[in-house]
């Protein structure tokens, strides 16, 4: 049963979810049941002055219906009701079993079947969005990426790295120029909920049909900077990040190239020195990151899966 309008609700109190920046999420505790209501901000919860049009939340719920369509209703939640009007929709409290990936990762818990899953159904998302036209057309525009991801990541490392600056305008022209799947946009361990092998995906407000290199990098970036951690399972998690790309690769798109070595390596940057750097930045060597990153950007390697299986720290 659906819950009623907005309009209509009589809710007994709210839940306000923390750990995203670009909205209000909060679980709604109304007299027939709990359910999720996300509402998209303009003004991001950062220190830069990050802004973005909050009307991407019609097309996050139009990613997750495709999502459900294409993967199946176990990997994305319902969608309840939509007030387009004021930026937000609600949909469905997921089960008490599943358990957030990144929180996981954080505590040390790396379980190679969430990984495999997770590479599994991206692969998945990827191959089946790729021959359909029709979503070619309704995901078309590409304003949201620009603004929460081209600008505050890409571009801030490039104006703060003028060194690295032409090889990472050459790696945003080519992943520009590669529009062949509908991406995700915001594919990290932090909008994951899992079970070890069952996963559920969230947060896709900045879903578009473009290049699906970027989906892959942007968790990759997760997992890598999650293994420099400071007394973190260093091996465990880049086996989880080898994993992770293998279960891809059988069932995704042919592309785990150099192209996407230096993606991962820009989003590793923008970790560090863009305008979201990750929360756990106390925890790092970021002259470590970065040389590592830098390398990866400058002289990518052929198979970055091989470069992972790696025993021990990356070098």
């Amino acid at each position: 049963m659906h819950p009623p309008p907005p309009e209509q609700q009589q809710s007994r109190g709210d839940t306000v979810l923390p750990g995203g920046v670009s909205s209000d999420i909060r679980i709604v505790h109304a007299a027939d049941g709990s359910y999720v209501v996300k509402q998209a901000l303009e003004k991001l919860k950062v220190k830069a002055d990050w802004r973005a049009d909050p009307a991407r939340s019609s097309v996050e719920v139009r990613a997750l219906r495709i999502l459900a369509h294409l993967l199946g209703p176990a990997h994305a939640p319902r969608v309840l009701w939509v007030d387009a009007a004021n930026h937000r929709f609600a949909m469905e409290l997921i089960a008490p079993r599943f358990r957030n990936w990144k929180q996981q990762l954080l505590r040390g818990e790396v379980d190679l079947a969430t990984a495999r899953s997770a590479g599994q159904l991206l692969g998945k998302l990827h191959s089946r969005s790729s021959q359909s036209a029709a979503l070619a057309s309704t995901f078309a525009g590409i304003e949201s990426f620009t603004e929460l991801r081209i600008r505050p990541f890409f571009e801030r490392v490039a104006e703060r790295n003028p060194a690295l600056s032409a090889a990472i305008a050459d790696t945003v022209a080519r992943m520009l120029r590669s529009r062949d799947a509908l991406v995700h946009g915001d594919y990290s361990p932090k909008n994951l909920l899992v079970d070890g092998a069952d996963v559920v995906i969230l947060d896709c407000e900045v879903a578009h049909w473009g290049d699906p290199r970027f989906d892959i990098a942007f968790c990759l970036a997760h997992l890598l900077l999650k293994s420099f951690r400071r007394g973190a399972p260093q091996r465990a998690l880049r086996e989880a990040a080898a994993a992770f790309l293998q279960a891809y690769r059988k069932a995704g798109l042919a592309v785990l190239d150099p192209h996407l070595a230096r993606q991962t390596a820009c989003l590793l940057l923008a970790r560090l020195e863009g305008d979201s750097p990750v929360d756990y930045l106390d925890d790092l060597d970021p002259h470590e990151v970065k040389r590592f990153a830098v390398e990866l950007l400058l002289q990518p390697p052929s198979d970055l899966e091989l470069r992972l299986g790696e025993q021990g720290r990356p070098a």
